[in-house]
């Protein structure tokens, strides 16, 4: 089985890359600058060489008689640099490299040597290469800590140019997941880069393609459901007028299309915004008037306690409100097992109750009863519908009861 893939952040990965880019080409630059560092640096020491050769030169030709001083023999007071003056009345004065031949620089183990021959004398001089190699180092050592303050500004500018350059992306994921379910309208493609806008293009693209379908799916459902009417009311009259015991349940199952159909037509008008008002409507009545119609031929009791209120005004649109309520009541009828009780408060709190086996609650349907043929259209209307009318709803399911709760703005009569 093929593991979940690991989330990735584009700001690490381009900071990481683009710095592991300007590092590497910093090294490089620091290594090429190092090899040109020794080579000029070998031509400045091999100069120092030439100089002290030619001063000692120098100095031996206004030397009175042409004595060489004691001074001058083998110095080695450092171990590094050697100067030698060899001459035909005194004995070679020993030196870490083996006889040489002929004037000129020469490279011995462990030696760059210089050697010229002068008024009857000779003279070598020479650097120690380990020395030259430490200078060097030293040289370049310097040079690398001096980058590294230059390294670390670097990757904190890099860091700030990255966020800067990825926050159009975060500020674009951020609108798109604040944006509303119901929400197909084009995004807002001002202040992004170039390389986005595709994104986005795609976006409104795929945006319109579902906005085009639900359109499509929401005038088939209303004109399906509007051209059933006629036809099931038709079928309806003419089997009532039938003496046939068998047509009784065709009539019920006529009836049970025909509200399916009513839910589909409703679904469509809210889907469309139709009837949203902000009322006012009296709560009071409508549930009165909802339980005169559905009580006669309900399969449980419906017992309303309306708290001795004759009236109570809320903040809904009055047709959008008797479709809510229509829903939650034939919701707890059709899937539960028992008695809905509904209750009304003052401050304008309705809750419906009643007992279901093993209630279950969701946005397709809930705690089906054990006779139960609902098609999960009611759940779906009223969650929509509050969605519509900013109707917070409160669900609980206990082990074998369901309770929906709502609170309504209350409107006081002037």
């Amino acid at each position: 089985m093929t593991g979940a893939l690991r989330p990735w952040s584009l700001r690490r990965r381009l900071t990481g890359r683009v710095l592991a880019l300007v590092a590497g080409a910093w090294l490089a630059t620091v290594a090429l600058s190092a090899m040109v560092l020794d080579h000029e640096m070998n031509e400045m020491f091999d100069e120092e060489l030439r100089a002290l050769v030619e001063t000692t030169v120098l100095f031996l030709d206004t030397a009175p008689s042409g004595a060489i001083p004691r001074t001058l023999g083998i110095e080695t007071s450092d171990g590094e640099r050697v100067l030698r003056i060899l001459a035909p009345d005194r004995a070679d004065t020993p030196a870490p490299w083996p006889a040489l031949g002929g004037d000129g620089f020469h490279d011995a183990p462990g030696w760059r040597i210089l050697r010229q021959g002068a008024e009857g004398v000779v003279i070598e001089a020479a650097h120690a290469t380990t020395w030259r190699r430490e200078e060097m180092l030293e040289a370049a050592s310097a040079f690398l800590v001096l980058a590294l303050p230059l390294i670390g500004l670097l990757l904190w500018g890099l860091r700030g140019i990255v966020t800067a350059a990825t926050a159009p992306v975060a500020t674009l994921a951020r609108n798109v997941a604040a944006r509303a379910p119901d929400d197909l309208s084009p995004m807002a493609a001002e202040a992004l880069p170039e390389e986005v806008l595709p994104l986005v293009r795609a976006l409104d693209g795929y945006l319109a393609r579902i906005d085009a379908l639900r359109q499509s799916e929401r005038a088939f459902i209303a004109n399906a459901a509007h051209e059933l009417r006629t036809p099931l009311a038709s079928v309806r009259n003419r089997l009532a007028l039938s003496a046939d015991p068998d047509t009784q349940a065709a009539t019920a199952t006529i009836d049970a299309l025909t509200r399916r159909v009513e839910r589909l037509l409703q679904l469509s008008r809210m889907e469309a915004g139709l009837g949203l008002g902000r009322g006012p409507a009296d709560l009071i009545r409508i549930l009165r008037l909802l339980i005169d119609d559905l009580a006669p031929g309900a399969r449980h009791a419906i017992r309303l306690d309306d708290g001795d209120l004759d009236r109570l005004d809320v903040a809904a649109d009055p047709d959008a409100l008797a479709i809510l309520l229509r829903n939650l009541i034939e919701n707890a009828l059709e899937h539960g097992t028992g008695e809905v009780q509904i209750k009304v408060t003052s401050d304008g709190h309705l809750a419906i109750e009643n007992p279901a086996q093993k209630p279950r609650l969701d946005r397709d349907r809930y705690a089906s009863g054990p006779n139960s043929s609902g098609a999960g259209l009611g759940l779906s209307i009223i969650h929509a519908l509050a969605r519509a009318m900013d109707l917070p709803l409160t669900e609980r399911v206990g082990e074998s009861r369901v309770s929906i709760g709502m609170r309504f703005a209350v409107q006081r009569r002037d």
